[in-house]
């Protein structure tokens, strides 16, 4: 029974301090890592949700405007930030109306479009920093407002202009025998991102394809 207990007792034996230290040292190695991973990872996400709206409002209303004014037939007027464009008339199924004319068919004209800055009301007459779209149709002498496309949006954060030295305009129009009716489009956003003020510039150029 004496020898018994004897094994029993060698067997139960404590860890002793280098073995300690290297558990302690592994178990380190592995905090370090993981960690790291972690702030990789939400490094990676703050990135991407940079991207999307509402915080990256300027890439999203750049996208919007990029894709309306590639339906457009004629940029009728346009300003550093705004822009007024004629859409083709559309039938039932979302295709063009064409009318015979003396030399043949040619699109027949349908609503036009405004986006322009403004406040948080729409009006065509104010100031601020909201992105609207306007529309007139056929018939109407007023454009009205329809919906808002954006929020935070500031002109005077755009990239520096080399030819004027100034913050490049929201829209720039090149007509055929320069950039074949091509519309230029910069705009700077603003938002709070987790407690921190962050700016995002979008740019994009929309080429007519009705003209």
């Amino acid at each position: 029974m004496a020898r018994l207990r004897l094994m029993r007792t060698r067997g139960c034996r404590g860890f002793t301090l280098t073995e300690l230290l290297v558990a302690m040292g592994v178990m380190g190695i592995l905090a370090y890592g993981t960690s790291m991973i972690y702030f990789s990872v939400l490094n990676i996400y703050n990135r991407q949700i940079w991207r999307f709206p509402p915080y990256d409002a300027a890439t999203a209303a750049v996208q919007r405007v990029s894709d309306e004014l590639r339906e457009a037939m004629l940029i009728e007027e346009h300003g550093p930030d705004y822009i007024v464009f004629l859409l083709p008339l559309k039938d039932a199924n979302r295709e063009n109306v064409l009318t015979l004319g003396e030399d043949g068919y040619y699109l027949t004209p349908g609503d036009r479009v405004m986006f322009y800055l403004s406040d948080e009301t729409g009006s065509l007459e104010a100031e601020g920093n909201c992105l609207w779209k306007a529309v007139k149709h056929p018939g109407e002498y007023y454009f009205t407002p329809r919906i808002k496309i954006a929020d935070n949006i500031h002109p005077e954060l755009n990239p520096t202009d080399p030819d004027t030295g100034q913050p490049r305009v929201m829209f720039k129009y090149w007509p055929d025998d320069v950039r074949l009716w091509g519309v230029e489009i910069w705009m700077t956003s603003t938002a709070q991102v987790h407690g921190q003020a962050r700016t995002q510039t979008a740019h994009s150029e929309a080429y007519l394809r009705n003209k």
